[in-house]
């Protein structure tokens, strides 16, 4: 008898070392593309402290109820109930189930060919929550050694059910961010035509590979993000694509800077999700990244 072949999904850790080079646009809205173009079941997490990813997709008052509810990343680091932001339940339960916690954002029918019933594949997303930050004001290794592990074990149930994992991360060296990179496969690196954010992709690396606990590196997988549409001085681009390193890492793709990207309080869900003049040229340029990363993931 042939032996049973393990799916192997995907777990993707969106970061780089500075902040504002597009973690969360990405998160959210080149995952949204891929789902939709690739019919493949996506989990985003929200593991920022900032959550911005959430707050992006959810209105104020539903949130409210999700966390009054429980159902953020908190109850996947720790068990209820949670006392105060300096306080953490050290309880070495099981994390929350990601069928309890999990939010439905999309869901769509996929065709298997004529005759043959169809199955529906999702977007889905873990709620992030403030009350992560008390993690880096804690320096209980018992603690934190706890819940590193309820993390490691909820994202190895959840690629059971799911084609591709992707954790938007926070830009430092924290606790959170060990635990995104010792269950990411891949990392998706976004950098914006600068030295700076040259600098932080270059200070991920070194950390990266400076850390001996983590014997199988992540592979790096580049993304150029907020090229201007004018006046653009492609300098730091020629760098980064003629580095012997970082150059082949590099997609050929790149995205431009967008007003349908810029952050609107009015607004909330994805970009390519509006109805409005240019959102069919987004999408069209979020699809070609989606071919591309199917192919540096893997996937078919």
């Amino acid at each position: 008898m042939a032996k049973e072949t393990r799916k192997q999904t995907p777990v993707l850790a969106v970061v780089n070392m500075k902040g504002g080079v597009g973690k969360t646009t990405i998160s959210a809205h080149l995952f949204r593309e891929f789902y939709r173009k690739k019919a493949k079941n996506v989990l985003l997490i929200d593991f920022d402290p900032q959550f911005n990813l959430t707050q992006a997709l959810f209105d104020q008052s539903d949130y409210e109820v999700l966390k009054s509810q429980g159902s953020t990343i908190l109850s996947v680091m720790e068990s209820a109930p949670e006392l105060s932001i300096f306080n953490t339940c050290d309880s070495d339960g099981k994390p929350a189930d990601v069928s309890v916690i999990r939010q439905r954002l999309k869901k769509a029918a996929k065709s298997n060919g004529e005759g043959v019933k169809p199955t529906y594949v999702y977007l889905d997303i873990i709620p992030g929550d403030f009350d992560l930050s008390k993690y880096s004001l804690i320096d209980d290794k018992n603690i934190l050694g706890l819940a590193g592990r309820r993390f490691k074990a909820f994202i190895d149930k959840a690629k059971e059910e799911y084609d591709l994992i992707c954790i938007d991360c926070n830009p430092s060296t924290s606790f959170l961010n060990m635990c995104a990179l010792r269950s990411a496969t891949h990392l998706l690196v976004p950098v914006k035509p600068d030295r700076y954010s040259m600098l932080g992709l270059r200070l991920l690396d070194n950390f990266v590979n400076g850390l001996v606990e983590i014997t199988v590196k992540p592979k790096k997988i580049i993304i150029l993000n907020g090229i201007p549409r004018s006046k653009y001085d492609p300098t730091v681009e020629n760098e980064l694509r003629s580095d012997p390193v970082y150059g082949p890492m590099t997609m050929v793709t790149k995205l431009n800077t967008s007003d349908l990207l810029v952050a609107n309080p009015n607004y909330t869900g994805f970009a390519t999700d509006k109805n409005v003049a240019y959102t069919k040229a987004l999408r069209d340029k979020f699809h070609l990244l989606s071919d591309e990363l199917t192919v540096a993931l893997g996937l078919k």
